[in-house]
């Protein structure tokens, strides 16, 4: 049996993770958040803080992999930086340094798309120059080099997937994701703001395909690398809002302001290193991705 441990396991990616894990039938694992445990009976959750070394020491004792998922989010960070900074960079250090101690096989990380910063090309690959521009992403770059060199010092192996933009079940409108702000303003007949003209592009991926490569990032010999997790194909803030209206059978009520100063126009991870690394690239539509997600949003009221 893999044993596996989960940091973050109560948030948005975390819950689908453990759910995935749920199913995998020669896996053991251990959720963990600092909240208390948002399952039902027959998940192993433990409520840490990740900043306290001896109770994530305790939580990866015995763990074969570390699924870290856990993180201060980006608004946050332009809230309280130096809280955000504490969370994403001290206590990822405090995971490294505890999965190292006990002899953790591997830990994979969660950064984010956004490290990238300034696009200066697009697709963005892996090489791409990283110029993060929010605290946020400072921290995630950072852990990416951390990861690097405790690899190399210390020979702790880890996998690193840079999440683009990730959307499906347990991302609440409250998160203030495009999504489920989409969903919410539709479904309500309330305005939707466009900044610009809506051309803008991003990557959006759905969530089932994100937690099926961290599974499979588990399972195969994949290790010591950073690779990008989008699907490749880019999707227009317009065309977002309009297949969102489509399937919920509603005419969009659209405001329009001018474009914020240095917002990136186009957005879209490279997945050749993707496809090289696991031989296949994520496969849910936008469409299909969409319609899961509103039949989730739906059963909130």
């Amino acid at each position: 049996m893999t044993k596996v441990v989960v940091f973050g396991a109560a948030g948005f990616v975390g819950r689908n993770m453990v759910l995935r894990l749920q199913r995998e039938k020669d896996v053991e694992f251990t959720g963990t958040d600092i909240v208390d445990s948002p399952f039902e009976s027959g998940v192993n959750y433990v409520k840490s803080d990740v900043l306290s070394y001896d109770e994530v020491k305790k939580v990866v004792q015995g763990a074969d992999t570390v699924l870290h998922l856990a993180a201060s989010p980006l608004t946050v960070s332009l809230q309280n930086p130096r809280q955000n900074m504490k969370i994403n960079i001290e206590g990822s250090l405090n995971i490294l340094d505890a999965a190292r101690e006990v002899g953790v096989k591997k830990v994979v990380f969660s950064s984010a798309s956004s490290v990238v910063g300034e696009v200066r090309y697009n697709p963005v690959d892996e090489a791409h120059p990283a110029t993060p521009k929010t605290p946020y992403a400072v921290a995630k770059r950072s852990m990416e080099d951390y990861l690097r060199v405790d690899q190399e010092i210390f020979g702790l192996n880890y996998l690193v997937f840079r999440f683009f933009n990730v959307y499906g079940p347990w991302q609440y409108p409250q998160s203030g994701a495009l999504v489920p702000l989409i969903y919410a303003k539709l479904t309500k007949g309330e305005p939707f703001t466009i900044m610009g003209d809506g051309s803008a592009t991003r990557d959006f991926i759905y969530v089932e395909d994100v937690v099926d490569f961290i599974m499979q990032g588990v399972r195969k010999d994949v290790k010591n690398d950073l690779v990008n997790l989008g699907t490749g194909k880019p999707t227009s803030v317009m065309d977002l809002v309009k297949l969102s209206s489509s399937i919920l059978g509603v005419t969009p009520n659209l405001v329009y302001k001018p474009k914020r100063p240095g917002e990136i126009d186009n957005f879209t991870a490279d997945t050749t290193k993707l496809q090289r690394l696991f031989n296949k690239t994520p496969s849910t539509s936008l469409d299909d991705g969409l319609q899961r997600t509103f039949n989730w949003l739906k059963q909130l009221k």
